[in-house]
């Protein structure tokens, strides 16, 4: 199809896109807006080897999911819990606690997520520390050489929002509408693909020159009524 063909079509049905793209967008921030606001607070842990060691960071590298998943563990979310003062049981809590591992930089990320920024804060902020004072009792029992130190990087901060964020989902609404628009437009050329409705369809669909158009019945009438309205008499 050429490019003026495109052009045509979307000053033909160019509205139908933008229609649907504005309803789209509308219904995505309408839903933000109806969403209960979910923050998230991240604290960092510094998993250090006692000396400066290659085979010794290998190991904690290899350690870290490990860890993560002792501070994910039901004992440890069990004290997280009580120190906290929580109403809920581990496996909730655990849904809304993430653990990453970052390898490459030897730390640990702890995100916690609540409808209270403070008390996601609060929570991230006791798992780490739990974690840390589970884990140096531990080490205090090996080799000095071998230890594994870990401390917390800073202090969690009051949660931010993580969910619902109305700016992404009202442009995502945007992008969707216009694609779906753009379908509907799609689908309507091609139901109307074998109608003829120019001379420049015929053109294009018979591949001949049109020499000549038959007028419409409409403006046959008109011409009818012209030639039978007689003639102005002249003045004397």
């Amino acid at each position: 199809m050429p490019l003026r063909d495109y052009l045509a079509v979307l000053r033909k049905r160019g509205w139908i896109i933008v229609l649907v793209a504005i309803i789209t967008a509308a219904g995505a921030f309408a839903f933000s807006q109806v969403q209960t606001p979910v923050y998230r607070s991240s604290i960092k842990i510094n998993v250090m080897p006692a000396r400066l060691d290659w085979g010794l960071q290998q190991v904690i590298k290899a350690m870290m999911r490990n860890y993560a998943g002792q501070i994910r563990s039901r004992t440890n979310l069990l004290k997280v819990i009580q120190l906290t003062q929580l109403d809920v049981t581990p496996e909730q809590l655990a849904q809304n606690l993430r653990v990453s591992p970052i390898e490459s930089d030897l730390l640990m990320q702890i995100d916690a997520d609540d409808y209270d920024p403070v008390l996601a804060a609060q929570i991230a902020q006791t798992a780490a520390e739990v974690f840390v004072e589970d884990t140096r009792v531990y080490m205090d029992q090996q080799d000095k050489a071998e230890r594994v130190e870990v401390s917390i990087r800073d202090d969690a901060q009051v949660g931010v929002l993580h969910h619902p964020k109305w700016k992404i989902n009202t442009a995502a609404g945007v992008a969707f509408g216009a694609v779906i628009g753009a379908m509907v437009v799609f689908v309507l050329e091609w139901l109307e693909s074998d109608t003829i409705h120019t001379a420049e369809d015929i053109e294009r669909h018979l591949g001949v020159a049109v020499m000549g158009i038959i007028p419409t019945r409409h403006a046959g009438r008109g011409s009818r009524r012209a030639r039978h309205t007689p003639p102005p008499q002249s003045l004397p």
